[in-house]
């Protein structure tokens, strides 16, 4: 059984589209980091799914939504497949559908930079960093051990 801790990046098979530095931290072998929001994090999952990678979490997975955490992480193949997964597509076109949503309902975007309506004191912008993490730390432990 490999852990998410071991080096045994080869045998992994799948990479993990992120904004958040915790996570690119961690897993610097399968992160792909991206700048920007939940939304861009979400964009470059749908990017890689049209290129026939396919979606392994859920982009809404926990309880904290994407309007209110400035960090994203979602798990992709690593490898595409010579067609586009559709059910991948219909679960990342609906996260960004819901998050398109709710920011219009809230008015709200949490995080840092333009495109942020509320800044995050730094003890909070910590806490999702560790909310997000903890969330891609569950996950990874189950793909390694599948």
């Amino acid at each position: 059984m490999r852990t998410a801790g071991t080096d045994s990046n080869s045998k992994r098979t799948y990479k993990i589209v992120t904004n958040n530095p915790t996570v690119a931290a961690r897993w610097p072998h399968e992160a792909e980091v991206v700048t920007g929001g939940p939304e861009n994090v979400y964009r470059a999952a749908r990017d890689l799914i049209h290129c026939g990678h396919m979606l392994l979490t859920h982009p809404l997975a926990g309880s904290v939504k994407p309007n209110e955490s400035p960090y994203r992480s979602v798990i992709v193949t690593r490898d595409p497949r010579p067609t586009v997964d559709l059910d991948s597509l219909r679960l990342i076109e609906a996260a960004l559908s819901a998050l398109d949503k709710l920011v219009a309902s809230s008015g709200l975007r949490y995080g840092r930079g333009a495109a942020a309506t509320v800044q995050l004191p730094p003890e909070l912008d910590a806490d999702y960093r560790m909310i997000d993490s903890s969330l891609m730390e569950s996950a990874v432990q189950s793909l390694d051990e599948f």
